[in-house]
């Protein structure tokens, strides 16, 4: 009982302990979309505060700049009835009658930019009275002119009454423009004091950031230490595995080589055993019989005794099988001027199908050798193995050639080997097609082109 209850002690302090990880990780990220999220609210403040400072400076000065120039109409309007009321010349009625007629228009619209200030609105309103007073006093002045009364226009004009309206108009505007003015500076230094406490929340935003980040890497740190020795002893672990499995997959072929080594030599006792049979025999046509078949059983042997397959892809590679095949069938022409030359590339056999190339290549070669050359006639005999589409799929082409006779026109009867091989071809849904090498010449040959389509 107590081998069972301490590992589930171990492993739900285990758990607890990655739930407080994980409770830890998600507070970091909570406090940092927080702090992001802080960050946001306050620059999204800071530029609507802007904007807002920027319009109302914008007011501000449009408000002296207009009342600047109301101001400054007013005063060519005065030198205009200055001028007319000193030299009774109409040239200065232009600047008077200029200034006259933009005064009250950029009055009215100085009223609109100070709508919402009450006391700006009361200047406006008095400098308004102060302007319809003075104009009322140049309208005057110059209509005396125009009639003849010169001298009571200047003793008008003398009065005084006209430079207190106009210095008390100078005086509204002068209140105007301080009132905006002051109303500037408070803009600015709250402004100032916004960008102060603006960034102080940045630094402490960006601290925050950098605190967790900081808390972020240290679990991560921590996790990749952990999982760095968890990756250590599976590494550790899997190594040993795969070394173990690398032996049994090396010993499973090691036996499976001893097995086709024995199979080999098995087929080569039949094939002695025949051989001892033939020799026994007195009728040749049962020697010769023997002889073809412990031919074809010897082929089979050494292919089996060579086989070398990869027990992962059930593959061999034929070159190497092709090569100890062709050096056996060789054997059995020695004395006779006779080459076989093997051509092809890296190509793979099915393991399954392996011994019947086996058989397919020992009859057709045999046959090359026993009748393409009659007698003690030399030659060549090539086979080829290429790799080809058959139908839109992959597949291989296998080439026999030889620069003998040729065959014959006429064929007697369908021999064993000739069975066999027909019998080959359809389990392996092969086909095979005979002409001659060089057609017209005294030594036509043969070409045998045997297609394998791939098998599942």
């Amino acid at each position: 009982m107590l081998s069972q209850v301490r590992p589930r002690a171990r492993f739900s302090l285990l758990d607890l302990s990655a739930i407080g990880a994980r409770l830890r990780s998600a507070t970091i990220t909570i406090v940092a979309i927080g702090v992001v999220a802080v960050a946001v609210v306050l620059a999204a403040w800071i530029n609507a505060q802007a904007l807002r400072t920027s319009e109302r400076v914008s007011q501000s000065i449009e408000i002296r700049e207009r009342a600047e120039r109301f101001l400054g109409h007013m005063r060519d309007a005065e030198t205009g009835q200055r001028g007319y009321l000193l030299t009774g010349d109409s040239a200065y009625l232009e600047p008077f009658t200029s200034g006259r007629a933009a005064a009250l228009p950029e009055l009215d619209a100085l009223d609109k930019l100070v709508t919402e200030d009450v006391a700006q609105k009361e200047r406006v309103a008095r400098a308004r009275e102060e302007t319809l007073q003075k104009l009322g006093e140049l309208d005057a002045t110059v209509a005396l002119v125009k009639a003849g009364r010169q001298s009571e226009a200047l003793a008008r004009m003398r009065n005084g009454s006209g430079v207190a309206a106009m210095e008390a108009l100078r005086a509204s505007v002068q209140q105007l423009q301080l009132a905006e003015n002051i109303r500037l500076v408070a803009l600015s230094r709250n402004e100032a004091r916004r960008r102060l406490w603006a960034s102080v929340g940045i630094v402490v935003a960006l601290a925050g950031l950098a605190f967790a980040a900081w808390q972020q890497l240290r679990t991560r740190q921590r996790r990749s230490a952990l999982l760095a020795g968890s990756n250590a002893q599976l590494e550790l672990i899997v190594g040993e595995r795969t070394r173990q499995l690398e032996s049994e997959r090396l010993r499973i072929e090691a036996l499976l080589r001893d097995v086709n080594h024995r199979v080999g030599n098995n087929l080569a006792m039949v094939s002695a055993l025949l051989n001892v049979q033939s020799r026994q025999t007195r009728e040749p046509a049962v020697r010769n019989a023997l002889a073809q078949a412990q031919s074809r059983i010897q082929a089979i042997a050494a292919g089996q005794r060579r086989l070398r397959l990869d027990i992962e892809t059930d593959e061999i590679d034929a070159r190497p099988y092709m090569e100890d095949l062709l050096d056996e069938i060789g054997k059995a022409a020695e004395g006779r001027r006779i080459d076989i030359e093997l051509v092809m590339d890296a190509i793979r056999l099915p393991g399954r199908d392996a011994v019947s190339f086996v058989v397919i290549v020992n009859e057709l070669v045999t046959n090359a050798i026993k009748h393409a050359f009659p007698g003690d006639m030399a030659g060549k005999i090539v086979i080829r193995f290429d790799q080809v589409e058959i139908d839109g799929a992959p597949g291989l082409a296998m080439t026999i050639e030889d620069n003998g006779v040729g065959m014959p026109t006429e064929v007697e009867s369908k021999g064993l080997g000739q069975t066999v091989i027909a019998s080959l071809l359809r389990s392996m849904r092969a086909k095979m097609v005979s002409e001659p090498l060089e057609p017209g010449t005294e030594r036509p040959g043969c070409r045998v082109t045997l297609t394998f389509p791939k098998r599942d």
